[in-house]
């Protein structure tokens, strides 16, 4: 939990709540469950993932934070701590409540996740997609205009061939009645 950006007195009342929020959620996720839950006062979304043998991982995170990625980083997270702990399963398989275990990759993971467009290669690659796509339209939304134009001058350019012939015809005859005259 990275709290540095807050004052110190701050940093006790908000771990208090992070804490708080974090457990409340998830133990009223059933297991083989994620959820995410917005936090009163609409301060941020708390994501939860609940394994089926009943690991909890929790990312508490701003209103902007996209929840694909969030579940992704809870997903790696919880692998990632199964493997750490491998060798030794009692420290979750037993436990019934909070328990202090030292996992020393959350500080990884956290500021590995801080851009999740940086620390997933899928996520990155839709939010290129989404900038080419962005392009695309506006180069549409440009050319469709530009057709739009097109198409009032080609209309244009029609009146004014009429309009053209018209004078010429009538320019002819006003020459042949000079003509007639003489």
């Amino acid at each position: 939990m990275d709290l540095s950006m807050l004052w110190f007195y701050q940093k006790g009342m908000a771990k208090e709540h992070i804490n708080f929020n974090s457990r409340t959620i998830a133990s009223r996720i059933p297991p083989g469950n994620k959820a995410s839950v917005s936090l009163e006062n609409n301060v941020g979304v708390c994501y939860c993932w609940t394994t089926k043998d009943g690991i909890s991982a929790t990312a508490i995170t701003d209103n902007d934070y996209p929840e694909k990625a969030a579940f992704i980083m809870l997903n790696n997270l919880i692998m990632d701590f199964r493997e750490t702990f491998s060798d030794q399963p009692y420290i979750y398989e037993e436990t019934k409540g909070d328990a202090s275990v030292r996992y020393e990759n959350l500080e990884i993971f956290l500021k590995k996740w801080q851009d999740p467009t940086e620390a997933d290669k899928l996520l990155k690659i839709e939010k290129e997609l989404h900038e080419v796509k962005e392009i695309i339209h506006k180069n549409l939304s440009d050319l469709l205009k530009k057709g739009e134009q097109l198409d009032e001058l080609m209309v244009k350019s029609k009146d004014l061939s009429k309009v053209s012939v018209d004078f010429y015809k009538k320019a002819k005859k006003q020459n042949q009645k000079c003509c007639y005259m003489n």
